[in-house]
């Protein structure tokens, strides 16, 4: 075995068994919440010496966070719905793009909605939900938006959405929820058009 296909077996392994200590993080978090749950827990659930696993994520936020990046880039990112541009109708096609990561698949709930709770769940772990979401979701629609206001714009636009899927999913406001969600985009999509592209008149 030559020192190459040695260290890309040892990269495969460093990479499977973070993976491993993200899927139980998944597990714990979600069974006994964020709070109650330590690094220890955390590696012993996975199999890993504490030391081994600190290599890998430092601290539980750092598991925390990839879990959830690692749920986001599962469901899907945005990249689709920027590939046409920035134009009147970016709005309604980042709505559809990002509400379609909530619905539930043929396998239940989705997995955004399990993360989502356990970020609620907390002060710190609703911090690295933040921050994470803006990395992997806000983080490439402000690089399309031109002027100094993109990163609010994005912002705002990312926090109405994010209340329309509180209501639609962690709520379960009847009208909101009992909608098709074509039919939300549609009635939401001119308050977000405004948000994240200014108002007509200086667009």
């Amino acid at each position: 075995m030559t020192a190459s296909t040695t260290a890309t077996a040892g990269e495969d392994t460093r990479a499977e068994a973070t993976q491993t200590l993200i899927s139980a993080g998944r597990a714990l978090f979600a069974e006994r919440g964020y709070r109650q749950t330590d690094f220890a827990d955390l590696a012993a659930t996975a199999g890993l010496e504490p030391g081994y696993a600190r290599e890998l994520l430092p601290d539980k936020a750092a598991v925390f966070g990839a879990l959830v990046e690692r749920t986001v880039r599962v469901a899907g990112l945005l990249g689709p719905a920027l590939a046409e541009g920035v134009d009147e109708d970016l709005p309604a096609r980042l709505a559809r793009t990002f509400l379609a990561l909530w619905e539930p698949g043929e396998d239940g709930e989705s997995p955004l909605i399990e993360v989502f709770r356990i970020a609620l769940s907390d002060r710190e772990a609703s911090a690295v939900w933040r921050e994470r979401i803006a990395e992997v979701l806000n983080g490439s629609v402000d690089r399309e938006l031109p002027g100094e206001e993109a990163v609010l714009r994005t912002t705002l636009f990312g926090a109405q959405l994010g209340g329309t899927v509180v209501a639609r999913h962690l709520t379960g406001t009847t009208a909101i929820a009992s909608a098709d969600v074509e039919t939300v985009i549609q009635i939401i999509t001119p308050g977000l058009r405004r948000t994240l592209l200014g108002p007509a008149d200086a667009r």
